[in-house]
């Protein structure tokens, strides 16, 4: 009799911590003993639900009535069946880094936040790892790194590490190996009917083919296997230098780099990265540009740096660093601003081919114009190489835009205030304009970036067959439209 109270007290003390509470709420009482020990339920009006609750962009507001913090694949198959029995919407996330206005759709949702789930294992003796739903960029790449490995990751820490491969990923090393969704073996998903399956080339293959590419639309991830792949000394070390120039430097800045972007022989080991943005300490009229130049390697051959050295710049930054630490030089480390929250942010995309000179000039015009309250905004040029990304097949995923070779962008940020949200969207939608305008391209959008309001064609391709392929996915696998909070595929 005594071990069984002491069975009792201690189950129910396990379940009311992890009721952070409300009495009466179904979700307590019908999903809460469906939980394992170690997760948690956090309702409106407390502090752990408004943790949880805090996003990178305030601008995306989804609706909760109650978030599960799971710790299992179990978990989330019983959190989307109860949501599915009561009618509520659902949504996982874990960086929270998401931007685009579907997000804002979910009302009286279930929130699952991912992040109890912080696995990562390396397997197949030492050619894949495992890794859990909540992990994040900044945890996978060190962990790797400090076992004598790598793979792609993407240029922020924060940011989970799953989604951004269910849109493709660009990211660090994919010049070697291509796309994070490239390194993609298989993966454990929970579907929109709660059943928990393996997705790979051989189970599921048709779904393999969607979830990488347009992956948001079809499940819940908790584990995924990957790719990963020995350090080498001669790759370990990786040179960063950044240069500030005045506006009036632009046009020869981004020639330059339209040189290296358009030569036969461009290095796998070369990236750059350019910021155009106010600073008004340096030029209180005019925008100034940063453009950052990575090299795998101890150094930066002169071919690359000269060139833009002879420019003038007024301010130099040199460092060399490895792949664990290379997301510190664009302030996108843990701590780092590019980490912070609290602010409006929402992205506005353009995959091109070169850098349009004339398009630039005009954008950097309009970002001198803004107002105060969106002066914080910038343009994000990123260019990773492009070599492995393209040896792919395009048919071989969903991920529809193999042949692109730049990410450009407005990122709009402004104070966290409803008021504004309009007036931003119709800034972003005219800087989008502006940079695609007179290229000869569609727009083209990468899909981790999307703010929303482009075309499914924009997004999933302009390819009729992809668009047909991925409804008819979506009508096998989610025929409810469940998964329907980001970019979403309709399933007529």
């Amino acid at each position: 009799m005594g071990s069984y109270i002491v069975w009792a007290v201690g189950a129910l003390s396990a379940l009311s911590a992890k009721l952070i509470s409300t009495r009466g709420d179904p979700v307590a009482n019908h999903l809460g003993p469906l939980l394992s020990p170690e997760a948690q339920i956090y309702f409106p009006g407390t502090e752990g639900f408004k943790n949880a609750s805090v996003r990178w962009s305030s601008a995306i507001r989804p609706q909760f009535k109650a978030i599960v913090k799971v710790t299992t694949e179990e978990d989330v198959k019983n959190v989307v069946q109860f949501a599915n029995e009561h009618n509520h919407d659902f949504l996982a996330f874990n960086g929270g880094h998401g931007t685009t206005y579907h997000l804002s759709k979910v009302k009286n949702g279930i929130g699952i936040q991912m992040a109890g789930m912080k696995g990562i294992k390396i397997v197949d003796d030492g050619k894949a790892a495992l890794v859990q739903g909540g992990v994040q960029t900044g945890e996978l790449g060190p962990y790797l790194w400090s076992n004598g490995k790598q793979t792609v990751t993407t240029g922020c820490d924060c940011a989970g590490f799953i989604s951004p491969l269910l849109g493709g990923g660009h990211g660090w090393l994919q010049g070697r190996y291509g796309l994070v969704a490239d390194q993609l073996i298989s993966a454990r998903m929970i579907t929109a009917n709660a059943t928990a399956i393996t997705v790979s080339r051989e189970e599921h293959p048709d779904l393999f083919w969607g979830i990488r590419g347009a992956g948001h639309n079809f499940g819940i991830f908790t584990e995924m296997k990957i790719k990963i792949y020995d350090r080498s000394p001669e790759q370990d070390q990786w040179a960063a230098l950044g240069l500030t120039f005045t506006h009036d430097k632009l046009e020869q800045v981004f020639g330059i780099t339209n040189e290296w972007i358009t030569s036969k022989n461009r290095p796998v080991e070369l990236t750059h990265y350019g910021v155009v943005l106010n600073i008004p300490d340096i030029d209180p009229d005019h925008p100034v540009i940063i453009l950052w130049i990575y090299y795998q390697g101890a150094s930066i051959p002169d071919l690359y740096t000269s060139p833009l050295r002879a420019l003038g710049p007024i301010a130099e930054d040199y460092s060399v660093t490895n792949l664990a630490d290379v997301n510190t030089h664009l302030s996108a480390h843990y701590g780092g601003l590019a980490c912070a929250t609290g602010f409006s942010r929402i992205l506005f995309p353009v995959s091109l081919d070169t850098w349009p000179l004339a398009n630039l000039r005009s954008a950097t015009e309009q970002l001198g114009n803004l107002s105060s309250d969106f002066a914080s905004s910038m343009l994000m040029l990123e260019s990773y190489a492009t070599n492995a990304v393209g040896q792919f097949p395009s048919a071989d995923s969903a991920f529809p835009d193999r042949g692109g070779q730049l990410l450009a962008g407005l990122l709009l940020t402004y104070p966290d205030d409803e008021r504004l949200d309009a007036q931003g969207a119709t800034i972003g939608r005219e800087m989008r304009e502006t940079l695609v305008k007179g290229t000869g391209k569609e727009l083209v959008t990468y899909v981790n970036y999307a703010a929303g309001d482009e075309s499914l064609e924009s997004i999933y391709g302009y390819e009729a067959w992809r668009l047909e392929k991925l409804k008819g996915l979506k009508r096998e696998w989610d025929p409810r439209e469940r998964f329907s909070f980001y970019a979403p595929i309709p399933v007529v």
